[in-house]
């Protein structure tokens, strides 16, 4: 049986699904093609396939919900008109590699046992420490035999919020509560991104974040010595315009462009503000999925 993938849910969460409830299906048999370590274009095609989007709005449309591609797509070069870079559209790019250990969140889980009867691992949850929604700490730890996640059972621990540990399952756990609010609005930040339906031309943001650090410190706000900080990591963040040879998660999402966001703005939707404000270049995000190269 074919089952419908929930939002925000990582791709790896889809297919440990099928596999820990019908191992057997013909879903499951297709699925059992694909690495159980990282996910290529080839496998997330499969995916779409087998969920009857394969054209390539189907394809990106799963890169930008289920995968942290996101995180890159929405600040696109200015001469990019598709959703996919060039470099990225073969079928050999890796674009989820468990080197990143799934986070939980404990009261997402218990959500989703209210709401839907089953929980699920969220795509974000692997890059933050923060639940966005609930400011709970995200957990790489089983909550009740303390064993890392990636360790703790099959395919990497992702069964263990179905078949639980040990007699126990995660949603009779207590949640942690997070006291860092920096971490908090990173978290947010990195789900505003996650979830945006505008792009903005990398070029022009970047140069738009710099001027308005300018600002900021002529005014008094920011130090010379924070300045000269945040223009740094502001440079850094232009790697997100680097594809090279493979697009890894764990090294290229937009940690550096997040932070100056961060501090400049306070949110991405601040952000997309004051660019909308100026008449910068902005695009749907559903126009770019439409276009394969």
């Amino acid at each position: 049986m074919l089952l419908t993938i929930q939002p925000h849910e990582c791709l790896r969460s889809f297919l440990e699904r099928h596999f820990f409830l019908d191992p057997e299906s013909p879903e499951s048999i297709r699925f059992r093609k694909i690495s159980t370590y990282d996910m290529r274009g080839s496998s997330i095609q499969l995916i779409a396939e087998v969920l009857g989007r394969g054209d390539t709005y189907g394809f990106n449309r799963l890169l930008h919900d289920h995968t942290s591609y996101s995180q890159v797509a929405v600040f696109p070069g200015s001469n990019q008109k598709s959703y996919a870079r060039s470099d990225y559209q073969s079928r050999g790019v890796r674009f989820i590699t468990e080197h990143q250990l799934p986070g939980i969140c404990v009261q997402c889980v218990k959500d989703d046992i209210v709401q839907l009867g089953f929980p699920y691992w969220r795509r974000d949850h692997r890059y933050v420490k923060v639940c966005s929604k609930h400011n709970t700490l995200l957990l790489r730890k089983c909550p009740i035999c303390a064993k890392d996640i990636n360790i703790h059972g099959y395919a990497y621990g992702h069964d263990l919020l179905w078949k639980g540990c040990g007699g126990r399952y995660i949603h009779q756990c207590e949640s942690k509560i997070n006291y860092d609010g920096w971490q908090l609005v990173l978290s947010e930040i990195f789900t505003e991104i996650g979830e945006s339906k505008l792009t903005v031309d990398l070029e022009f943001v970047t140069e738009h974040i710099a001027a308005e650090i300018n600002r900021q410190s002529d005014c008094g706000l920011i130090s010379e010595t924070k300045k000269n900080a945040l223009k740094h990591r502001l440079d850094m963040s232009k790697r997100i315009a680097e594809t090279g040879n493979n697009y890894r998660p764990d090294l290229k999402y937009s940690e550096y462009i997040i932070y100056v966001i961060a501090i400049v703005y306070g949110s991405f939707a601040s952000l997309l503000d004051s660019v909308l404000a100026v008449g910068g270049p902005v695009r749907n995000v559903n126009d770019l999925m439409h276009v394969k190269y």
